[in-house]
C-alpha cells in the first residue's frame, strides 16, 4: 500500500495546481453550459419574406379542393413526404405528428396561429413557414411548410451529443490543466536541483532555464543565481582569508620565536622591543577581526556625540604623518571650517584611517594624498584621493566586500586582511551614511564617504 502514497496527486505541486485548475475550469465550462441552454431559446420566429409566402400560396392551391384532411395529407406526402406539417386549428391537434423533433415545444405552434399573417419559425435545423389556412367541408386547418436546414459540421459543439461533449471538454480541460501544471513545476523542480547540488557543495551550481522565463519564477531564478554567487564569492573569500591570517599569524609568530630564541642565547634584552613590535602586530590584527565580527552581526552600540569631522580628520592625518613621511608624501586638506555631526568619535576616526592608510600605502613617493571635505545637501561629504595607480572598474565596488584583497601577494607592501576597507563599509552604513569607489581623473583612487548631519 505504500505505492499508492505516492499515486496521491497532493503529494506534488504539479498535481496539485492540475487538479485544481481542472475542477475550476471544467466548474465554469459547465456553468457556462447551463446558463446558455438556460437563457438561449433555441426557437425563434422571424419574418417570413413574402416571395416566398406567395410561392407556398401558390403551392397549397393544387391540394385545396381535397374532400378531408386524410386525402389532404395523402396528397401532400405523395409529392414530398417530409414537407408539410397539418395541424387541426380548432383543437391545435398535429396530424402530422412524425415530422417533429421529440423536443419540440408544440406551444409555439399555437403562438403562430394568433399571427394575422404567416411567419418563419426557425428551431435547430429545421424551419416552418405557416401558418396557412384551409378550409375542407367545415374543418379549419392549418399547415406549415417545413424545410431542413443545412447541418453544420459535426464538430461544432451544438450538434455533438452531450456524452461526446463532455469527454471533449474533459479531454480539453485536462491538457490545458496539464500544461500548466508542468509549465509551473518543471522550473522549480529545476530550481530545487540546483539547490540541493549548492548544498552538496558544487558552488557552481546554477539555475539557467529558469532565469529566462520573464515572470515572477524567472525573478526567484534570477534571485537563487545571485545567491549563489555571493555565497560562492563569500566562501571563497573566507578560505582566502584564512590562508592569509594563517599566513600573517605565522610572520609574527616565527619572527617573536626567532627573536626569543635570540635572546636565550645572547641572554640580552635586546630582542625585546622586536618581539613587542610583533605581539602589537597580532593584537591589530586580531582587534580587525573582532570589530569587523561586532559590526556584521549589529552587536557594536555606537556611542554618539557632536564632534567636529574637521578637526577629527586633521588628528587623524596627524597620527599617519610619520608613515607618509617615511615615503616623502603630503597629506593635504582642503578646508578648516569645522563641520559638526553626531557620531562615533572612536568608530568614525578608525574608518578615516584605514582609508588614509590606504592612500599612504598605495601612493607612490613624493606624491600627495588630497583630503577634501564639505557639506552638500544635508549631508557632509569626506573624500580622500591618493595618486596611486586606481583600480579597475569592476572592483571599484567589490573592495567593500570583506575579505577582498585587490592583490593576492602577501609581501609587507601589499599584506594584509581585506578587512580594511569592509570595516570603513559597516561604520558608514550604521552611521546612515554611505561609501564609495572612483577613479580620479588625474589617476589615483577617490573613497567618497557620505554622513547625514541628523
Amino acid at each position: 500500500m505504500h505505492w499508492l502514497i505516492h499515486l496521491n496527486p497532493f503529494r506534488y505541486l504539479a498535481g496539485r495546481i492540475f487538479v485544481w485548475f481542472w475542477l475550476v475550469l471544467l466548474s465554469a465550462v459547465f456553468v457556462s453550459v447551463a446558463l446558455s441552454r438556460a437563457l438561449v431559446e433555441r426557437s425563434e420566429i422571424r419574418r417570413l419574406p413574402h416571395s416566398l409566402q406567395l410561392q407556398i400560396q401558390q403551392q397549397l392551391q393544387s391540394v385545396a379542393d381535397s374532400s378531408n384532411s386524410a386525402e389532404l395529407i395523402a396528397r401532400l406526402q405523395q409529392a414530398r413526404p417530409d414537407r408539410w406539417l397539418v395541424v387541426d386549428a380548432q383543437s391545435n391537434q398535429v396530424l402530422t405528428p412524425g415530422l417533429l423533433p421529440r423536443d419540440f415545444d408544440l406551444n409555439w405552434l399555437t403562438e403562430l396561429s394568433q399571427l394575422n399573417r404567416p411567419r418563419w419559425l426557425r428551431h435547430d435545423n429545421i424551419t416552418l413557414a405557416g401558418p396557412f389556412s384551409l378550409q375542407l367541408h367545415g374543418q379549419q386547418l392549418a399547415l406549415y411548410q417545413k424545410r431542413q436546414r443545412q447541418s453544420r459540421p459535426w464538430w461544432y459543439p451544438s450538434e455533438m451529443p452531450p456524452l461526446v461533449l463532455l469527454l471533449f471538454t474533459l479531454l480539453i480541460s485536462a491538457g490545458a490543466s496539464f500544461v500548466l501544471a508542468i509549465s509551473i513545476s518543471r522550473p522549480l523542480r529545476e530550481l530545487l536541483q540546483s539547490n540541493l547540488q549548492f548544498a552538496d557543495g558544487k558552488l557552481h551550481s546554477r539555475v539557467t532555464k529558469l532565469v529566462q522565463r520573464k515572470d515572477e519564477l524567472g525573478q526567484l531564478g534570477h534571485s537563487f543565481n545571485t545567491m549563489a554567487e555571493r555565497i560562492s564569492a563569500l566562501l571563497t573569500n573566507q578560505q582566502r582569508l584564512l590562508r592569509d591570517i594563517s599566513h600573517e599569524l605565522r610572520s609574527p609568530l616565527a619572527r617573536a620565536q626567532l627573536a626569543l630564541g635570540l635572546a636565550e642565547r645572547t641572554q640580552t634584552l635586546q630582542q625585546l622591543p622586536r618581539i613587542s613590535q610583533e605581539l602589537q602586530r597580532l593584537d591589530s590584527m586580531l582587534d580587525e577581526l573582532l570589530t569587523y565580527s561586532k559590526l556584521d552581526a549589529g552587536q557594536y552600540v555606537l556611542d554618539k556625540q557632536q564632534l567636529d569631522l574637521t578637526a577629527l580628520t586633521t588628528d587623524v592625518m596627524a597620527l599617519n604623518q610619520v608613515e607618509a613621511d617615511a615615503k616623502q608624501q603630503q597629506l593635504a586638506i582642503n578646508t578648516s571650517q569645522p563641520l559638526y555631526l553626531h557620531a562615533d568619535q572612536r568608530l568614525l576616526a578608525r574608518a578615516i584611517e584605514n582609508i588614509l592608510r590606504n592612500a599612504i600605502k598605495y601612493s607612490p613617493p613624493h606624491s600627495t594624498v588630497h583630503c577634501q571635505l564639505q557639506q552638500q545637501q544635508g549631508q557632509l561629504l569626506l573624500q580622500i584621493c591618493d595618486q596611486g595607480p586606481g583600480l579597475a572598474e569592476t572592483q571599484l565596488h567589490a573592495i567593500f566586500e570583506p575579505f577582498y584583497r585587490v592583490s593576492d601577494s602577501r609581501d609587507n607592501q601589499t599584506g594584509g586582511t581585506g578587512l580594511g576597507l569592509a570595516i570603513v563599509a559597516q561604520i558608514i552604513r550604521q552611521h546612515g551614511g554611505s561609501v564609495s569607489a572612483s577613479n580620479s581623473a588625474g589617476g589615483g583612487l577617490c573613497i567618497s564617504l557620505k554622513l547625514p548631519l541628523h
